[in-house]
């Protein structure tokens, strides 16, 4: 049965999800890689099944075998109203993988900025950074994504933070020839 509710979670299908936990189906089953139903309906978009799990004690913050939530699935994907459901059932937006990466990181690397709004709307640490000191604006940065750039500079990102090579947002816009980005960075600079 707990087989059955992570394949009705992957496909979003809300009415088997919701036969199968009242025929006593375990919430919070691992598949062997230790995703939950809940990691699976958010990795897949299905807003809905996160939220009928989540109301019948799905656990927001269970981690799979490498310390990924369900939030950083969903954000890593782009999917903001997943996000927007886990964040109201109280997951945690400043949660870290064992690389140090958070689902803001995720989202900003991939330029979801719908995501990134919901994310630091509801308290994401701006500052926080992986294991090479890289931070969700530096990773922004050098990946040229301008929106979501543009988007922490104005929630007040640390334009001047450094990853452990001392290299700043602009220098790794510089690196990648992103022109926007470096213009972006620059008035901001320039407003300080």
């Amino acid at each position: 049965m707990d087989d059955r509710l992570l394949s009705a979670a992957t496909t979003g299908n809300v009415d088997e999800v919701k036969e199968l936990l009242q025929s006593g189906a375990d919430v919070n089953t691992r598949d062997a890689f230790g995703w939950t139903p809940l990691m699976w309906a958010a990795s897949m978009g299905h807003a809905e099944t996160a939220e009928v799990l989540l109301k019948n004690g799905a656990t927001p913050d269970a981690v799979d075998q490498y310390g990924a939530t369900a939030l950083m699935k969903a954000s890593r994907r782009g999917f903001h109203q997943v996000a927007r459901v886990l964040l109201d059932n109280n997951a945690d937006p400043n949660a870290e993988d064992e690389f140090g990466w958070t689902a803001l990181m995720r989202a900003s690397r991939r330029g979801y900025s719908e995501v990134v709004t919901e994310l630091a709307e509801s308290g994401a640490n701006l500052e926080e950074a992986d294991q090479y000191g890289a931070t969700a604006l530096i990773m922004a940065a050098a990946e040229g994504h301008i929106n979501v750039v543009k988007l922490l500079i104005e929630k007040g990102a640390n334009i001047m933070a450094r990853d452990r090579n001392s290299w700043t947002a602009r220098m790794w816009a510089e690196s990648m020839r992103h022109e926007e980005v470096i213009k972006a960075l620059k008035e901001a600079e320039n407003k300080q």
